[in-house]
């Protein structure tokens, strides 16, 4: 008998909870929490647009756009080039300039004759190389030296790095690409 009557309870409880679940919903379309549907704009109270009509609101993050758009390259040295880091043979730092634009290199040492790679750090056997105001690209973008190989020839009164095809991108974009050859030395 008692398991007759727990049957018939469970029944009754599972009967319930069918019954609560097919309950009907409420039907407040208008922007409720507990809105099952939409509604037209013209049933709710309120404009029903954004709030701040001249700045459009954003979901999510917004893409980082690239100004930059074509291959570039650039000679380093020569006339007009000036060299202002270049105070002597004992720096650990390479500056060309030409008008709004410069080529940095920047080792972890003083560079001694031979190969350094071109890395976004310096160490001991890699160079760092940065050109701001690339030719030909949108002005004040920081291009930061990828790969390629510095060759230095280090003298009793001179150091000179001669870049030969360097590819340099932006810290966030792998293109395009500026490539950087010539000569960035200290006479």
């Amino acid at each position: 008998m008692k398991n007759y009557k727990s049957i018939v309870f469970s029944s009754l409880i599972v009967v319930g909870l069918v019954f609560y679940a097919c309950k009907k919903k409420d039907t407040n379309t208008c922007g409720d929490a507990n809105s099952i549907k939409p509604s037209y704009k013209t049933e709710c109270t309120g404009t029903g647009g954004n709030p701040n009509a001249g700045n459009a609101t954003h979901t999510g993050s917004v893409p980082i756009t690239n100004p930059a758009s074509e291959n570039s390259s650039l000679i380093a040295g020569g006339g007009g080039w000036l060299n202002p880091s270049c105070t002597s043979t004992g720096s650990i730092t390479l500056e060309g300039v030409n008008g709004s634009t410069k080529v940095t290199l920047q080792f972890s040492q003083i560079p001694t004759t031979g190969n350094y790679n071109v890395s976004n750090i310096s160490g001991p056997t890699n160079v760092a190389v940065t050109v701001l105001n690339a030719p030909n690209q949108p002005s004040g973008i920081v291009w930061y030296g990828k790969t390629g190989v510095v060759a230095v020839t280090n003298s009793t009164n001179s150091i000179n790095a001669n870049l030969n095809g360097v590819q340099c991108v932006q810290s966030n974009f792998n293109f395009p690409v500026v490539t950087v050859s010539g000569v960035v030395g200290c006479n």
